[in-house]
């Protein structure tokens, strides 16, 4: 299996399970993209994971606001998103966290900027949720 890094690519004895979390530092949206997953959510139980991290936020952030969560798209992939506002160590974050399910885990977005989300964060992370393109390779 060839797995593609951004410094270049592996060749693996076989399929792997990702269990890395990609942290992509947006400089000129002054944002920052965090994806994670989780291989141990079942068919079904999504909605669960998401108030479980939903909660997670608000008993360790102050101020803590969340908007309802809404149907999106990541890619072509049916996804959960919500929008929520947070204070950390003085400074106010915005965040958007997406969940998809793939065919074999769940997928986690977080993309967080301090202060307010403007224009040109916003269409970003609309690129970021419209362009991605699932991988045709063996995921174990």
């Amino acid at each position: 299996m060839k797995y593609i890094l951004s410094e270049g690519a592996l060749t693996l004895p076989e399929a792997v399970q990702d269990q890395s979390i990609t942290i992509f530092r947006l400089p000129k949206t002054r944002a920052t993209l965090v994806v994670t997953r989780a291989w141990d959510v079942k068919e079904g139980e999504e909605e669960n994971y998401l108030q479980q991290q939903l909660a997670k936020v608000k008993r360790d952030m102050k101020k803590f606001a969340a908007q309802e969560t809404e149907e999106t798209f990541f890619g072509e992939l049916s996804a959960r998103e919500v929008a929520m506002r947070f204070e950390n160590q003085g400074v106010t974050v915005v965040q958007k966290l997406l969940i998809a399910k793939t065919e074999t885990h769940l997928m986690m977005l977080t993309f967080s900027r301090a202060g307010t989300f403007d224009a040109d964060s916003l269409a970003a992370w609309q690129v970021i949720k419209s362009g991605f393109i699932p991988s045709a390779g063996a995921e174990a």
